[in-house]
C-alpha cells in the first residue's frame, strides 16, 4: 500500500481494506472526493490523496476553468473561493479520460448527482466513478465512516454502491 495512504491506516483513520479500496480507485483513473468538515482531518486525507495521483500520473493542480483544458489524466481540484466551486467539479466530471480529487465541505458544498445529471443532459461523464468519502469524528478522533461510489449509467441513472 503507498506510504501515503498507509500513515491514515496505522493512525486508526481508516481500515486497511478501505485504505487499498481508495488505493486501487486511483490506480484505476477513478474521481475521490473528500467529504466532511475540515475537523474530521478531510483536507490532509484530501492532500495524500492528491499525492498519490501525483505520484503515477499526468496532473493539474486546478486555481480555475482554464486549467480543464490541460493535457492530463487527474485534476487536483483543493477547494476554491472566488469560484462556482459545482461547476468547476461538474466541469471537471466531464472531461473524458481524466479523474480528480478533491473535496466536498461545508465551504466548497458540490452535489454530486446533481452535477452528473447535468452532465448526462450534455451527454458527457457517463460511465465514470466517483468515490465519496465520508469522514466524521466519533468520540472527537476523525475517522473515514463510509465510502459510496458513483456510477453515471448509460440511461442517465446514478448507481450508487456502499463499500
Amino acid at each position: 500500500m503507498n506510504p501515503m495512504i498507509s500513515k491514515f491506516v496505522s493512525q486508526g483513520f481508516m481500515t486497511e481494506e478501505q485504505g487499498q479500496y481508495i488505493e486501487d480507485a486511483i490506480m484505476r483513473k477513478e474521481s475521490i472526493v473528500v467529504s466532511g468538515h475540515r475537523s474530521a482531518g478531510i483536507r490532509p486525507l484530501m492532500a495524500s490523496l492528491m499525492a498519490v495521483a501525483k505520484s503515477n500520473f499526468k496532473n493539474v493542480q486546478v486555481k480555475g476553468f482554464e486549467d480543464l483544458e490541460a493535457e492530463t489524466e487527474f485534476f487536483l481540484i483543493p477547494g476554491l473561493d472566488n469560484i462556482d466551486f459545482e461547476k468547476l467539479v461538474g466541469d471537471a466530471i466531464a472531461v473524458e479520460n481524466t479523474a480528480f480529487v478533491s473535496l466536498k465541505e461545508p465551504e466548497h458544498p458540490v452535489s454530486l448527482m446533481k452535477v452528473m445529471k447535468s452532465n448526462f443532459k450534455a451527454g458527457k461523464g457517463i460511465g465514470k466513478k466517483i468515490h465519496t468519502l465520508e469522514c466524521i469524528k466519533v468520540d472527537n478522533v476523525p475517522v473515514l465512516d463510509k465510502i459510496t461510489e458513483m456510477e453515471l449509467s448509460e440511461n442517465g441513472k446514478i448507481l450508487k454502491k456502499d463499500f
